[in-house]
């Protein structure tokens, strides 16, 4: 799928975008998520994530009058987001949080099962205070999976854009993914009971309730903060006006059809249930009613709210190849990492390659660990992707991939410090590692630097001494006879001879048996 296609997706599809700080709630950054159904395909084509058009099943079941999947124990406390990383607190702080533990039944009230929406933001924001997709944190944790709050905590420094540094950290967010995501049309009465069901129990019974992500402007909006009507979730806050300007992302938990909607120009029953990531201060607890009024009915134009929802799919992975990187370089947006293999012990480049989606090009003109922190870092990468074909040569030859391709104000300068592959065929708790040793000058150069791991030793050759080249400079017209110790032998001629820049033709035939034709 050409890449073009799927930026239009990125940038005019998938828009659940970010805030800055709520406290002021001042301008925000962006436009809002128009329908992107038609794009979704393209999408999948071109990242792999599974786009899943979701839809109730004709079961004919009916939900209980009201669901609040906030007050499960899978789901995360409230909290107040760092900068404009809005759509990475929705997606993946209270979202991808919630659908984990959900998964794995476990709770939230430890930080190593909550998830950091900062882990992912930090990678997409390009080191500045600005908005991103949710997109961009699902495809993010398709290939590289999410960190937890554990080893990646809240900043204490904001704005540094820091990034994770440590294997094992890396290593352990590898096993948390986004296998799918999931959109649907609420903009209807339909659209709005099809998403109380994906609440309820993601629409297979007995199934575990949902949570989703849409986005909406948040500035000029009218919040009545004491509402004091029927419910059954108890909550103070309803919206009662939509806002006019500015984008933000929100987490939709759950739904309560008791809620009194009391417009001027009438009354309706029924709101979906929403947490903010502005702190437990905001609305009542964190959370407000949002009436089913502005799904079902037509919008003036002035007011936004997108009226597509999504969802995700989740799950734990155990990666059986990783490799580990130690890079000590001062401007980290010019680098980009791949991993590759190839089958022999002489091989110079991979012959099978992945491309690695964190840091790539991104973070901004930092150091390596962010705006005031070291210049060297260590990163995990999966390298599950090229597992099967790379087990499958006999003579390995692993590559770790650097490209260097300067971006931003200022080129930036450095080196490869450590390269470690990690077999965990065996088991996690009994990895084979294999580690590098790195050239005397391991230098990042511009274009793409590759530096190999070889798993055995090249056989060498011995020959005695011959004259090759006339007195013009130029190859002799002889055919070199090149025989090995098992009886195979080589025939080679050189032509064509450029010492000026560093070039010959060289024409061979090989076979491993003398008696075998070449």
């Amino acid at each position: 799928m050409a890449k073009d296609m799927f930026w239009k997706f990125r940038t005019c599809v998938f828009a659940v975008l970010a805030l800055t700080a709520p406290a002021e709630l001042p301008a925000q950054n962006g436009v809002l998520l128009p329908q992107f159904a038609a794009e979704a395909e393209a999408s999948e084509l071109y990242s792999g994530v599974r786009a899943v058009c979701w839809t109730a099943p004709a079961d004919e079941l009916t939900p209980p009058p009201s669901v609040d999947n906030s007050t499960s124990a899978a789901f995360p406390p409230i909290f107040n987001q760092i900068g404009g990383s809005c759509a990475q607190a929705a997606t993946i702080g209270y979202m991808f949080t919630y659908e984990v533990n959900s998964l794995l039944g476990r709770s939230a009230d430890i930080p190593e099962n909550r998830f950091s929406y900062l882990y992912s933001w930090n990678f997409i924001n390009g080191g500045r205070d600005e908005g991103s997709l949710s997109w961009d944190g699902i495809l993010l944790s398709k290939y590289s999976g999410m960190m937890s709050e554990a080893d990646f905590p809240v900043q204490t420094s904001a704005y540094s854009f820091r990034w994770a540094s440590g294997y094992d950290k890396y290593f352990r967010a590898m096993h948390y993914r986004v296998k799918a995501f999931e959109y649907m049309d609420a903009g209807s009465a339909e659209g709005v009971l099809a998403l109380k069901r994906y609440l309820y129990d993601g629409g297979e019974r007995g199934g575990k309730g949902k949570v989703a992500v849409f986005s909406s402007a948040s500035i000029g909006w009218k919040m009545d903060d004491s509402y004091d009507g029927p419910s059954q979730t108890g909550y103070r806050s309803i919206l009662l006006g939509l806002p006019v300007d500015g984008a933000h992302a929100m987490t939709i938990v759950g739904y309560d059809d008791t809620v009194e909607c009391r417009f001027p120009d009438k009354t309706t029953h029924g709101a979906f249930i929403v947490v903010n990531s502005w702190g437990a201060f905001m609305h009542d607890d964190g959370r407000y009613y949002l009436p089913y009024r502005f799904f079902e009915e037509e919008q003036d134009a002035r007011y936004i709210l997108s009226k597509e929802v999504v969802g995700i799919d989740v799950e734990y992975v155990e990666p059986v190849l990783a490799f580990s990187a130690g890079v000590d370089y001062t401007s980290r947006d010019d680098l980009s990492f791949s991993v590759g293999a190839a089958p022999e012990a002489w091989a110079e480049s991979p012959e099978t390659v992945w491309e690695v989606n964190i840091a790539r090009n991104q973070g901004g003109d930092y150091p390596m660990q962010g705006a005031g922190f070291d210049s060297e870092i260590e990163f995990g990468f999966d390298a599950t992707p090229i597992a099967d074909e790379a087990f499958a040569m006999e003579n390995v030859t692993w590559f770790l991939g650097v490209t260097r391709n300067v971006r931003g104000s200022e080129g930036g300068s450095g080196r490869v410090t450590s390269f470690k592959v990690y077999d965990y065929r065996g088991g996690e708790d009994n990895p084979t590692v294999h580690t590098a040793v790195l050239p005397e000058d391991s230098g990042i150069r511009s274009g793409t630097n590759w530096y190999a791991l070889r798993t055995v030793e090249p056989e060498t050759t011995s020959a005695s001494p011959v004259e090759w080249l006339h007195a013009d400079g130029q190859p002799v017209k002889t055919t070199f006879i090149v025989r090995t110790a098992d009886g195979g032998y080589a025939k080679v001629r050189f032509s064509e001879y450029d010492r000026k820049n560093g070039k010959i033709n060289l024409r061979y035939v090989y076979t491993s048996d003398s008696h075998l034709g070449h």
